[in-house]
């Protein structure tokens, strides 16, 4: 798996998430399988928001779709987040 974070800040979180919500099916189209969203306790104009694929090449083709570009200006993401790629090495509860 591949894990797809964004980190930015947005105008306003109701509006942004009312878009993120309406854009949701295309998620699925666009290769990715689970989604969390988390927000700064603090502030909450500040995400971090983290898409998983199966490919990276899958990743990258959704950052650099144009699309994409439109729907966060639509959302009100305030500025070019900042966007990295990783992968699991390990995940463990206590």
């Amino acid at each position: 798996m591949v894990y797809l974070f964004i980190n930015g800040n947005v105008k306003d979180f109701d509006m942004w998430h009312k878009v993120f919500i309406k854009f949701k099916p295309r998620l699925k189209e666009m290769g990715v399988t689970v989604t969390s969203i988390y927000r700064e306790i603090d502030n909450h104009q500040s995400l971090t928001v983290v898409h998983e694929f199966l490919l990276k090449e899958d990743a990258i083709k959704y950052v650099n779709n144009a699309e994409m570009k439109e729907v966060r200006k639509q959302a009100g993401v305030l500025a070019t987040p900042k966007i990295w790629y990783t992968e699991m090495l390990s995940s463990e509860r206590w």
